[in-house]
């Protein structure tokens, strides 16, 4: 039973780090986003605490706002009922539902940090776990743009953040989503 159990938690990790590495690699610019509408107004986010001027992103996307929490997500549509072991991936139904209900949605969403990463296409990804311990299943990548880098890479490991994101899609068995709007809560 203990083999089996370290066996299937070796390969959840596995699993998570080849889905990192690959969404890393991935130059995400060539995606179509003809569905969405555009804001006409700047958005002003604050720079990072030791920073006295804010960060100005261009105009975002206008996207209908998901009241979900990262606890209730992960309690929908994660875990093991929700993973074909086989595979390795979300289940097709469950993956069906999410495309239906969470694709496209705005989220505001509570976690801790568990590192930052530079993209190849200048961007920046924050790995956003749901608990203050070791990554997981439950476990979210968001991608920022590069104006943000800075303020990123001042939060460490633990940090306790809110972040505002649109959910884009599933790969393997991770959320991807794009940063709007990141800040720290707690030092977790």
């Amino acid at each position: 039973m203990t083999i089996k159990r370290t066996g299937s938690i070796l390969g959840a990790i596995v699993v998570l780090a080849i889905g990192v590495s690959l969404w890393l690699s991935v130059d995400q610019s060539s995606e179509s986003t003809s569905l969405l509408v555009q804001n006409p107004t700047p958005v002003l986010k604050p720079a990072p605490a030791n920073s006295s001027t804010p960060v100005l992103l261009p105009p975002r996307d206008v996207h209908p706002e998901n009241d979900i929490s990262i606890e209730a997500y992960f309690a929908r549509f994660g875990g093991i009922a929700a993973v074909d072991l086989k595979s390795k991936k979300i289940r097709e139904g469950v993956a069906a539902e999410i495309r239906e209900e969470m694709v496209g949605t705005q989220v505001t969403w509570n976690g801790y940090v568990d590192r930052i990463a530079d993209a190849s296409s200048g961007e920046v990804t924050l790995v956003l776990k749901m608990t203050n311990g070791p990554a997981g299943l439950d476990t979210v990548l968001i991608r920022f743009p590069a104006a943000l880098h800075d303020q990123l890479h001042a939060y460490e490991n633990g940090h306790h953040v809110r972040v505002v994101a649109v959910y884009d899609k599933i790969m393997t068995l991770f959320p991807l989503l794009r940063g709007k709007s990141v800040e720290r809560i707690s030092a977790g």
